[in-house]
């Protein structure tokens, strides 16, 4: 039963690596600045998923904890991202805005 275990959570472990690295492509690819910020967070999700089952398999408590860690500061980032997207949007379209009224005033 152990060496079943063993190996369920190594091609789990396996899986899970694969994963992080199509997803890392996808974050290179991203068309978009937002398709990179999804990429990254999924990237997140998925480490924190590796270290909650390496923690299983090598039966080591202490990398739960360093799994908690990661997902508050992943959780921080994303948040801090978001509003850096934001910002840029508005300034993008006050800029817009301008543009359109500048052009309309000098006609």
């Amino acid at each position: 039963m152990e060496q079943v275990k063993a190996w369920i959570l190594s091609a789990g472990a396996v899986v899970i690596a694969l994963l992080i690295l199509a997803t890392l492509v996808r974050a290179v690819l991203g068309p978009r600045f937002t398709d990179r910020i999804v990429a990254v967070n999924v990237i997140s999700t998925l480490v924190i998923a590796e270290l909650m089952l390496l923690s299983v398999w090598l039966r080591e408590d202490f990398l739960v904890d360093i799994a908690l860690v990661f997902a508050l500061l992943s959780f921080l980032a994303v948040v801090v991202a978001a509003r850096l997207v934001i910002t840029r949007e508005r300034k993008r379209r006050e800029e817009q805005k301008k543009k359109v009224g500048g052009n309309v005033r000098g006609t």
